[in-house]
């Protein structure tokens, strides 16, 4: 190919780029050969700039649909089923195409329990470092085969979003079927405007998401603003662009996607891994004192929490709250039960009531981060 790529990956040193099922996946459900080896010559041209590249790749149930001959999936077992048979093809496909171009490829299926484990994070961490050593291009996946709705990512905006921050990448690229954030829907409103540089993500930006889903995926506008959220807190730029047309890498630029510029207030890795986990078992409602305490970086003690729910255990992701908004998160030293009982009460007390005591502190200020 005689064309150049854009500055900013050209000093990048890792790129992640995710492709959504509507891309790679037709109408009729077959998978877009053509267009994939368009993107793999693309992914050739980065690494003879020795760029180190992931891919993240939906479609798998998009595929596996069509090969069980069902018009609808209606349960999570019809979905696990398809995705069991369709990442097969979609592996396969990726393995011949890159393979055309002399690169190998390797299949990486994750779930978020695997990535909500620390050192489940770090080991998949470390093998894709390993195989990026190697010359390998990691193709990424949800493991839709195992996850259920209460532990799944629901979709892989987020996934690249984590996995770009777990391997310190620079750039997150996600193609989709339309050139970026609009102030309306493009397809509905000639008039929308793209919005092609957003130093910050506020309610104005958030206002202009459209929250319908795409027909084969589980994301939409609404996931790529969170993962943008996790990118530029993690010093990550993000891109959203038009990947519906081939050699989709060789059109962008400053003016036909969005890009999201990655914010001052820059956390650390540990502190972004702390972000992105769920928080949807656990959370601990503090008073004044303890509010003002946690918003200067000191660690949450049990005597400033008034109420708790969910039932969590030590070593979960728990939301903290004050005056019912969410304002910090952090990993929990005790579990639910304990919780209840230590509640309101003093530090040296916990041994006392509880017969042990693990830490004085129910969430230490390393392992807290504040939602800014």
């Amino acid at each position: 190919m005689n064309y150049e790529i854009i500055k900013e990956l050209k000093t990048s040193k890792i790129v992640v780029i995710k492709i959504g099922s509507n891309i790679l996946v037709d109408k009729d459900q077959d998978l877009k050969k053509d267009w994939l080896q368009s993107l793999v010559k693309d992914i050739q041209k980065l690494t003879e700039k020795k760029i180190k590249v992931v891919v993240v790749s939906s479609g798998a149930i998009a595929l596996g649909k069509k090969a069980l001959g069902k018009k609808n999936l209606n349960n999570l077992h019809d979905k696990q089923a398809a995705a069991s048979i369709g990442q097969i093809q979609l592996s396969q496909s990726w393995q011949t195409a890159l393979s055309k171009i002399g690169l190998q490829s390797s299949q990486i299926l994750l779930t978020a329990e695997d990535l909500e484990s620390r050192r489940k994070y770090l080991n998949a961490r470390n093998t894709i470092f390993a195989l990026l050593d190697l010359g390998v291009v990691p193709i990424i996946n949800e493991n839709d085969t195992t996850s259920t709705e209460e532990i799944r990512f629901g979709d892989n905006d987020k996934l690249s979003a984590v996995i770009a921050n777990a391997i310190s990448a620079e750039m997150l690229i996600l193609l989709s079927d339309v050139n970026g954030l609009y102030t309306t829907d493009p397809k509905k409103n000639k008039n929308s405007k793209l919005l092609t540089n957003i130093t910050v993500i506020n309610k104005t930006i958030e206002g202009y998401v459209n929250k319908s889903k795409s027909s084969f995926g589980s994301g939409g506008m609404l996931a790529k603003i969170e993962a943008a959220k996790l990118c530029m807190q993690s010093d990550i730029k993000m891109i959203i662009a038009n990947g519906l047309e081939k050699n989709s890498l060789k059109y962008i630029n400053s003016e036909n996607a969005t890009w999201f510029i990655p914010q001052k207030n820059i956390r650390s890795r540990r502190h972004q891994w702390i972000w992105s986990r769920s928080t949807k078992i656990g959370v601990l409602h503090i008073d004044e004192g303890a509010a003002k305490a946690v918003s200067k970086n000191s660690s949450l003690l049990a005597i400033g929490i008034k109420k708790i729910e969910g039932k969590f255990f030590r070593g979960d992701t728990i939301s903290i709250k004050y005056n019912s908004k969410e304002m910090a998160r952090g990993i929990i030293n005790y579990d639910f039960e304990d919780m209840e009982a230590i509640k309101g009460k003093k530090s040296s007390n916990i041994k006392s009531i509880l017969g042990f005591i693990r830490e004085d502190e129910v969430i230490h200020k390393d392992n807290l981060v504040l939602i800014s």
